[in-house]
């Protein structure tokens, strides 16, 4: 290891194009989080958004964390449109 001589790390550069990624979650505790809704703002909200988009009680929603929703994998509308 005498003769061996250190080198700087250079980094890959990233080519092509690039995918963004939302978070989502199923569960609307965590949702109201990612969102920035506190519990009971949130509850109101999903209560208008079921209402007028047809969804029972039990039926279970996926929040992104741009705020657009989906149930069975198909677009709802965005959760932000239901605010006070």
């Amino acid at each position: 290891m005498g003769t061996t001589q250190p080198f700087e790390y250079v980094p890959d550069e990233t080519g092509g194009d690039v995918e963004e990624l939302a978070a989502s979650t199923l569960k609307p505790g965590y949702a109201a989080k990612m969102l920035g809704y506190s519990s009971q703002q949130f509850r109101e909200m999903v209560h208008r958004f079921k209402a007028q988009n047809g969804a029972g009680p039990n039926d279970d929603l996926e929040w992104h964390d741009n705020g657009d929703v989906y149930f069975n994998g198909e677009y709802i509308d965005n959760f932000h449109d239901y605010q006070n």
